[in-house]
């Protein structure tokens, strides 16, 4: 059996105990996830053929210094994936927020261009493959509606929602 041919090892991380909590609902991760910044990722060099930063790019104030953290876990080849709220959103007045029953929490985040995060990723030493703009569309209408919002629908969708980005450590 070669290494490629292993089975996937998958390990999570968030700097936030409730968010961990959550991701141990999920069985692939159990005994397998890590409270940790990713300022200081604890995982050796070279070790990652894939990582994935999901929706959380804007909650970091350095971002030289995570996408060096990426770099420096990732193996030669590997794919670097992140996805966040678009720039556009956030000048726009998007916030990352949410509900708990009657109570709503504003979580505080930057606001990076897109240059500015496709800078980082090349100063930490990655090749952008592919950046995509994600819009909302018919498929979000009823979370429009059932907030009561749906003259709020038409501006949002011309507005890019999230971004994809995919790089490549070299």
């Amino acid at each position: 059996l070669s290494l490629h041919d292993a089975l996937p090892i998958l390990f999570g991380l968030d700097a936030c105990e409730p968010m961990l909590q959550e991701a141990k609902k999920r069985t692939a991760l159990t005994g397998r996830l890590v409270r940790a910044d990713a300022a200081s990722l604890p995982f050796v060099d070279g070790w990652a053929d894939l990582v994935i930063c999901s929706m959380s790019l804007g909650y970091f104030d350095d971002l030289n210094t995570v996408f060096r953290q990426f770099a420096r876990v990732a193996r030669p080849g590997a794919s670097i994936t992140v996805t966040d709220l678009h720039p556009h959103a956030i000048v726009a007045g998007w916030t990352r927020s949410f509900k708990a029953g009657s109570i709503s929490y504003q979580i505080q985040h930057f606001c990076y261009s897109g240059e500015q995060i496709r800078h980082a990723a090349r100063f930490g030493g990655l090749s952008l493959r592919r950046w995509s703009n994600v819009r909302l569309g018919s498929r979000e209408f009823p979370v429009f509606e059932q907030a009561g919002k749906i003259h709020l629908f038409p501006k949002a969708t011309r507005t890019p929602a999230l971004f994809l980005a995919i790089w490549e450590k070299e």
